[in-house]
């Protein structure tokens, strides 16, 4: 007994227990510290969103009253409550097998009904044709994007793959042979759906999930070589044989961002929008016009509050707006990474990368679509474009990296 009592006494066994204590009592205050930081920039963010959506619809305000800009007020308000909500649930509850394939059959089954719907006349006000594309659903007043909603499900199915390929040991090939068919489905889906931009941001989620993975850098290489080759040949062909532009809504998009892109051309037609944001932004300079003294939002760019959003919001706000903007962004993804790297299983990383993936590329697409880097993919600007559907997803994403942070 005096032996134990003297090694216990021992002053390295004394300092080593306190360094442990030390180190835990810094995790917690290094998780504290994320989740305040998310919140902080949630709210920053919001009223950023608010402003620039009354901004936006000024005049829209002016002749009808608060209520046009009302509808954006509710899809925050009801992304907040998501955001309370997934914040509490455990997100290890999410990796459960049952879970995990309800949530694959739910997404799958949505996808289809409403595929099936769209063929159906009576349902035509309901499923409607929007800009070519059918992933919409009306109910009354509301209106729905499964497609976007089922973003989170998706990234949450391919992290629960990805955490049993982890624990089986898998090798590079037959994680992607595990991978690619639940991948290809939610493609196949989509693209019936005759969505090309969520096709391309679920195709970038799934990228960056995969390069965030242990798989072997030359099979990303590779497979990442094959797709810009084919978009690469894709963007000749419609360049080199542009009478095919008078076929296809999505050819004419295509060659109408390669005359931009290439020529400065923007016609009067599909690339009517580009032209006029690259105006807004051009107009914006370094400090912008001011808050409330856009002219582009009088009817010159159609849509204003959707897709093009940040159109706006540069003409007012210029490029220092713009560096906050993104400033705010990158360190929300760098949250959600650091989140990922500090987690100790591999589902709650999988889900932290993949949902850091989700936010920042969808920024990335709608703002580069806003400046013609990219072809117009009627992708929305997280937090800020009208839509209730892209608004809900995002928060309740956030919500489960508060959780991962408490959790991990």
């Amino acid at each position: 007994m005096e032996k134990v009592k003297l090694e216990t006494e021992n002053p390295y066994y004394k300092r080593n227990q306190i360094d442990k204590v030390l180190k835990k009592l810094d995790k917690e205050k290094r998780k504290k510290a994320r989740n305040r930081g998310i919140i902080i920039l949630i709210i920053v963010i919001v009223i950023m969103s608010c402003l620039n959506m009354i901004s936006t619809r000024f005049y829209s305000i002016y002749s009808n009253g608060i209520s046009v800009v009302w509808k954006h007020f509710v899809y925050i308000l009801a992304g907040l409550v998501c955001f309370v909500i997934t914040s509490q649930i455990n997100y290890k509850s999410y990796n459960k097998n049952r879970t995990s394939g309800l949530l694959f059959l739910s997404s799958i089954l949505i996808f289809i009904s409403v595929i099936i719907g769209s063929k159906i006349p009576a349902l035509h006000r309901i499923i409607p044709e929007v800009n070519g594309g059918i992933g919409w659903i009306r109910i009354g007043p509301i209106s729905i994007q499964p497609s976007e909603l089922m973003k989170l499900p998706f990234i949450i199915v391919i992290a629960h793959i990805l955490e049993k390929c982890e624990e089986e040991r898998y090798d590079d090939k037959r994680i992607l042979m595990t991978l690619c068919p639940v991948f290809f489905i939610y493609m196949l889906l989509i693209n019936l759906q005759k969505d090309m931009g969520t096709s391309i941001h679920y195709m970038g989620i799934f990228c960056f999930m995969l390069f965030m993975s242990r798989i072997n850098m030359k099979y990303i290489v590779t497979v990442s070589t094959v797709v810009f080759t084919l978009i690469g040949g894709l963007f000749y062909y419609v360049n080199t044989l542009s009478e095919l532009g008078d076929k296809s809504y999505k050819i004419k998009r295509v060659a109408s961002f390669l005359d931009g892109l290439l020529k400065n051309e923007y016609d009067y037609g599909i690339g009517y929008q580009v032209g006029q944001s690259l105006i807004a932004f051009g107009s914006g300079g370094l400090i912008g016009k001011g808050y409330g003294n856009g002219v582009q939002k009088y009817k010159y760019l159609p849509e204003i509050e959707t897709d093009f959003i940040l159109a706006s919001y540069g003409e007012e706000l210029g490029f220092i707006g713009m560096l906050l903007l993104l400033t705010i962004f990158l360190l929300l993804f760098n949250i959600t990474q650091r989140t990922a790297m500090e987690t100790k299983d591999y589902f709650g990383k999988y889900l932290a990368m993949g949902i850091g993936g989700y936010i920042i590329i969808q920024m990335i697409i709608n703002l580069s679509v806003a400046l013609g880097i990219l072809p117009v993919f009627g992708i929305p600007m997280p937090f800020f474009s009208s839509g209730g559907s892209s608004i809900v997803t995002v928060f309740s994403a956030l919500g489960i990296i508060i959780n991962i942070n408490k959790n991990r």
